[in-house]
């Protein structure tokens, strides 16, 4: 099976053609100059085939010389896909060909391979007749399908290939005819060799241009963008006032929207110049996935929305994939979904693993406006929405879709969309996993399930609530004898361990007299700024709507399955904060102090050196250096190579260095590491950032 490959798009696509025309300018030989042909296609296309039909000067018949080079291979151009393609005179993609009603194995498959999909091309002569129709197929087996966006590359194909089939097809090669020598064809493709040149450095120079310019800016908003969403943040996690809560939410949700906007805009540009690569890590995709359900919350709070998450916990516990664009592309689904869903409606995020097929599906349902069905391809086109109104209404660019749509086809899969109008939608995608699982053993113990007997007490406002739980009681495998779904408080029955409610039956008194008798009580509460079982004693928890399977097990046996940052050694942790921006250093004082880290700062690389070369003649260390990389009189990755210059010849133990960086592009953090540095953060950085960052490097120290 081969490997995914960067889409070909851009100055590479033109690079393709010239290099293509380059290699036949001077050939006689039109089975030659046809094969070459093909092969770009099958390269510009990542195919497996590629077919050039010329049409019959005296006929309806299309012919091809490559079929078989001994003879002619001749098929109706009014049968099959290719027919349809021939009569419409248009571009055209068909997937999964042999489901399409009008396919032709006799016509369309003359090759005799297993195909998948098709492109079909019309080539147009200036009065627009057809020349020849081109046609590109991938197979089956291949991991990889055509999109609607592949057919955007044939108006360059085309406008470059035309001239030249003309000429084969005409006979201009065919040196018995003495008006039309090679010399004829050679001369004429100069011409396009030159216009084919001349765009390819227009189109590099203004893919630079506009990169360089994009990398600039995003830069520039996102050094100060980390002062101000990081003081938000503490401003937020001290306030004790609701309504001066979401007044800070709603500013944080606002940078984080236009952070948001510069990375899509980068994005776009890395996919579009086939830059864009998965990076391979291995991670616990339960503990991954979880954490969308917190992240968006507060949101679906503010927008007065239901919002469940199921996390399938028998998925593999390791696995080695990439799992920052997955959760890209989850954010932006749930973020439509928030934005197209009406007050009071769902939206439910749902990871399921398939054990057979080896993959993981995840899925994002809403009872939103839903999309018409004549809309639903158009709305994964970059800068399109569904209707002109959309962006007026309800704002966005329309990218998000569109990145989403490519990065899922990095991971070998396609986003789908099933939807219907007035009844919401569900935009899935899935993630093969097979060779990538480290470690399939499941995480949760079954043996602790002989001695629970759970019940639920929930009204119809919560159902959803009982839904979701029944759902993970169903993954967990505990046997639906041991669950029961009550109408009140006055049925419950002594052998009973565990109940879960909802803010609906909520009855404080009748909870107590539970908890007095030993049994654990669950509240599953949509507000997770209230404080639910204020009052009450004994085994009582709260949960969020969103929750995951790793807190519902640890409400129900409790054990605690997520390591808390602790230092075992009981040490005081000192970081050193590297940043020419003294407002960065007060942030990071103000994080880390909260926590019970002291820290240093240090305005350039070269006092940096100087403080860590002095703290360890003093006799102490740092444990961290946040390094910000770029300063003036000595940058970050200088200041680095300094410091473990230092360990090296004196042989000191190592102290991590992270790198604070404006650049978001995995390139970059590459070389940071290849430059000596442990890791690195894009601001503006978030309290969860360091915190994870402190966790990582730390917590076994």
């Amino acid at each position: 099976m081969r490997t995914f490959k960067k889409e070909i798009k851009g100055e590479e696509l033109l690079s393709l053609v010239l290099s293509t025309a380059d290699h036949i300018k001077d050939e006689e030989d039109n089975i030659y100059i046809i094969q070459r042909i093909e092969k770009m296609c099958i390269e510009a296309f990542s195919a497996e085939w590629a077919i050039v039909w010329f049409k019959d000067l005296e006929s309806d018949t299309l012919y091809s010389q490559t079929v078989n080079k001994s003879i002619q291979t001749k098929i109706s151009a009014k049968k099959g896909l290719i027919g349809k393609c021939y009569q419409s005179k248009k571009a055209i993609l068909f997937k999964h060909v042999v489901t399409e009603r009008e396919y032709n194995s006799s016509i369309d498959n003359a090759l005799n391979v297993d195909q998948k999909d098709i492109i079909l091309s019309p080539i147009l002569s200036k009065k627009g007749k057809i020349i020849a129709l081109l046609q590109i197929s991938n197979s089956i087996k291949d991991i990889q399908q055509f999109t609607e966006g592949d057919l955007g590359k044939l108006g360059v194909i085309n406008t470059h290939i035309t001239p030249i089939l003309k000429m084969v097809q005409n006979g201009i090669l065919d040196s018995s005819n003495l008006n039309h020598s090679p010399e004829v064809f050679s001369s004429k493709l100069e011409d396009t060799i030159k216009q084919l040149t001349l765009e390819k450095e227009q189109a590099e120079h203004a893919m630079v241009s506009s990169t360089r310019f994009l990398a600039e800016v995003a830069h520039e908003i996102r050094t100060p963008m980390n002062a101000v969403m990081g003081f938000l943040e503490l401003l937020q996690i001290d306030e004790t006032n609701e309504d001066k809560r979401l007044y800070l939410d709603t500013a944080l949700k606002s940078g984080a929207m236009m952070v948001a906007l510069v990375n899509d805009l980068l994005d776009f540009a890395k996919i579009e110049q086939g830059m864009m690569e998965l990076e391979s890590l291995v991670f616990n995709p339960i503990e991954e996935y979880t954490s969308m359900g917190p992240l968006f919350s507060s949101r679906m709070k503010k927008s007065e929305l239901f919002f469940h998450t199921f996390i399938d916990p028998n998925i593999p516990i390791k696995i080695k994939s990439d799992p920052h664009r997955v959760k890209q592309i989850l954010s932006n689904l749930i973020s439509n979904a928030v934005k197209f869903t009406p007050k009071g409606g769902k939206i439910a995020l749902e990871v399921l693993y398939e054990h057979q097929k080896q993959a993981i599906i995840f899925s994002v349902i809403d009872t939103g406006k839903g999309i018409a069905k004549e809309k639903q391809k158009e709305i994964f086109e970059a800068f399109k929405q569904e209707k002109n109104s959309i962006s007026r209404e309800y704002g966005g660019t329309g990218l998000g879709l569109s990145i989403s749509q490519k990065l899922a086809n990095l991971y070998s899969s396609t986003l789908e969309v099933e939807s219907q109008e007035g009844k919401g939608s569900r935009f899935h995608f899935s993630m093969p996993l097979d060779g990538k699982v480290i470690d399939s053993s499941m995480k949760y113990d079954g043996t602790l399930y002989d001695d629970i007997e759970i019940k639920l007490i929930f009204k119809e406002t919560c159902k959803s609530t009982e839904e979701i739980l029944f759902q993970y009681f169903d993954a967990f495998k505990i046997p639906s004898k041991k669950i029961e779904s009550l109408n009140s408080w006055e049925s419950v029955e002594t052998d009973t361990t565990h109940i879960f409610c909802g803010r609906d039956t909520l009855d404080k008194e009748a909870i107590q007299e539970m908890l007095d008798h030993g049994i654990t009580v669950t509240i599953m509460k949509k507000d997770i700024f209230k404080n639910y079982k204020e009052g009450l004693t004994g085994e009582v928890y709260e949960l969020p709507c969103a929750f995951g399977p790793d807190k519902l097990y640890n409400v129900m046996f409790g054990r605690d399955l997520l390591r808390e940052m602790s230092d075992s050694s009981g040490q005081k942790i000192v970081a050193l904060v590297v940043d020419d921006n003294s407002i960065n250093i007060q942030f990071l004082k103000a994080v880390l102090g909260r926590i019970g880290v002291d820290i240093e700062g240090a305005e350039n690389g070269q006092i940096a050196v100087e403080a860590y070369s002095k703290a360890i003649e003093q006799g102490r260390r740092y444990n961290i250096i946040f390094m910000d990389e770029h300063m003036p009189i000595m940058t970050g990755m200088e200041a680095t190579l300094e410091i473990l210059e230092i360990e090296r010849q004196k042989g000191y133990a190592h102290t991590p260095i992270i790198g604070l960086s404006g650049d978001s592009t995995e390139e970059h953090r590459s070389k940071s590491i290849e430059a000596g540095m442990d890791d690195s953060i894009t601001k503006p950085v978030h309290v969860k950032d360091i915190t994870a960052i402190l966790k990582r490097f730390l917590h076994h120290k």
